[in-house]
């Protein structure tokens, strides 16, 4: 049998699969949610008030002072903030990485972890969701990194997963359809909780 859900036909397995199928939702509406009905408000949302869209900074390029520019330009005026984390998409950890120094090594040390690690002792979660500065098809404007303690961001769970199973879809091929549902709020509830880093405008 087909499972749209993927997974083995037991029920555990596709519940296994309904719940990372919302975690990924989740995340993406973290970053992108616009805050309509029905969605979050994402980190790179217009509605995401608590972020001053002055602070955000443009970056056409990644270099050996890329990331001391983001990493210095959080925070308050006499403070940089500690415990923040910088989330980017796979192709600029990549640009990362082949950045050579004057002495022709790397210029950052990175250190991978499935899809989270450190770039030079400072974490990093990779995100499709971001657009890519290193991407010559990134449209100008895109948002492509975020900077910030993930605390500034406040995630509320609503109601418990709930989690269907139908055998009438397309029930002449033989196929399960799961389904699941869960009410969720989320925001940034910090000032300025996160820099944002997009593709320059022409």
């Amino acid at each position: 049998r087909l499972l749209p859900s993927g997974g083995c036909p037991t029920c555990y397995c596709n519940s296994r699969g309904v719940n990372t199928s919302l975690r990924r939702k989740l995340a993406k509406q973290i970053l992108i949610g616009d805050g309509a009905a029905g969605h979050m408000t994402g980190i790179f949302s217009t509605n995401a008030t608590a972020i001053d869209a002055t602070t955000d900074i443009s970056l056409s390029s990644i270099d050996e002072k890329t990331l001391d520019e983001i990493v210095y330009s959080y925070g308050g005026d006499e403070d940089v903030e500690d415990g923040a984390v910088l989330i980017l998409n796979r192709k600029d950890l990549k640009a990362f990485a082949q950045v050579k120094g004057a002495d022709k090594r790397s210029a950052y040390n990175i250190v991978l972890n499935g899809n989270k690690g450190t770039i030079n002792s400072i974490p990093f979660i990779i995100s499709s969701v971001c657009g890519a500065v290193s991407d010559s098809a990134t449209t100008a404007g895109t948002y492509c990194m975020a900077y910030g303690s993930l605390s500034n961001y406040l995630l509320t769970i609503f109601s418990d997963i709930e989690i269907q199973r139908s055998t009438d879809y397309k029930f002449k091929q033989g196929m399960i359809c799961h389904k699941g549902s869960v009410f969720a709020g989320g925001n940034v509830i910090a000032k300025n909780g996160f820099l944002r880093v997009k593709k320059p405008t022409a």
